[in-house]
């Protein structure tokens, strides 16, 4: 990577280049499990945060998935027949079961080791840095009304 800011792309280039070289990691690892990311995001939510209704895993998991995207009951239904998550009709909500802890278990895996070439040769500091300056953008475009 070049050292001088006037050999530097814009961040909109390097953000989406980024969620693409993302998806496509993602994609590589998740695909050879026949999962998306969309599986391992259902997945990873239950089996960290426990139980949730559809609403809530909706609502979580809303700015990850796009236009065309495949659907939240696609995912829960594929997760319920391979066994990994149970659908509790009382209470409305989806858990992992004992076999999905397993499976998050192997994924999360291949998912730390896919996140773990992202950071080479990066310091927690320089990711903290960064989330929180894209933090900060995305603030102040919310905060103030578009002008024209």
């Amino acid at each position: 990577m070049t050292g001088h800011p006037s050999q530097l792309k814009p961040i909109g280039y390097y953000l989406k280049h980024l969620d693409a070289l993302i998806n496509r990691e993602f994609h590589e690892v998740l695909s050879a499990r026949d999962l998306t990311r969309r599986h391992w995001q259902v997945l990873h939510n239950l089996a960290t945060d426990g139980p949730h209704d559809a609403a809530t895993l909706t609502a979580k998991l809303r700015p990850f998935w796009s236009e065309g995207a495949v659907t939240l009951e696609a995912v829960t239904t594929d997760l319920e027949a391979r066994g990994w998550i149970a659908y509790d009709a009382p209470s409305g909500t989806f858990a992992a079961t004992a076999e999905g802890n397993r499976a998050h278990a192997e994924v999360e895996a291949l998912v730390r080791a896919t996140r773990g070439r992202l950071m080479t040769g990066l310091t927690d500091d320089k990711y903290l840095g960064t989330v929180t300056v894209l933090a900060r953008m995305c603030e102040n475009l919310e905060a103030s009304p578009t002008a024209h």
